[in-house]
């Protein structure tokens, strides 16, 4: 009797390697590592060692409340009810444009990850220099 082989369909086999290279992207994208998370901290503790970095530091904290706070209603009503949100940090590199080029939350939440999306299009002023780290620290208040 002849063995049976079974065979999957070309098309088949190249949505599964595009899922899967998609799966793997947003993965990295999503998730911050241990190695980035500490070299964004140690960017943000050596900007605000700086007088230029503390007076940054000082005005995104008020560009922060004032225009992307509010901003974060949805990603909060989003959440199943009930959900606790918990304190997480928030690391945003920053373009010399004001432009945000990467956010990394720690620790991975629901709640986190929708802030991370909702600031990744965000604007600040100019920061002293291009790639330039801030740190957030998210802590909300019931």
């Amino acid at each position: 009797m002849p063995k049976q082989s079974w065979k999957m369909p070309w098309r088949y086999c190249r949505c599964l390697a595009v899922l899967w290279a998609l799966v793997s992207l947003v993965a990295n994208c999503l998730s911050a590592d241990k190695k980035q998370l500490e070299a964004a901290l140690a960017a943000v503790e050596a900007n605000l060692k700086t007088p230029a970095g503390k007076r940054y530091d000082e005005q995104l904290g008020k560009e922060f409340m004032d225009r992307y706070l509010p901003g974060l209603k949805p990603c909060k009503q989003g959440l199943p009810a009930g959900t606790k949100i918990d304190s997480f940090e928030m690391f945003m590199k920053i373009k010399s444009s004001g432009q945000v080029a990467e956010v990394l939350v720690y620790p991975e939440s629901q709640f986190a990850g929708c802030t991370r999306t909702s600031l990744l299009n965000g604007k600040f002023s100019t920061p002293p220099h291009d790639d330039y780290w801030v740190n957030v620290h998210m802590q909300m208040k019931h």
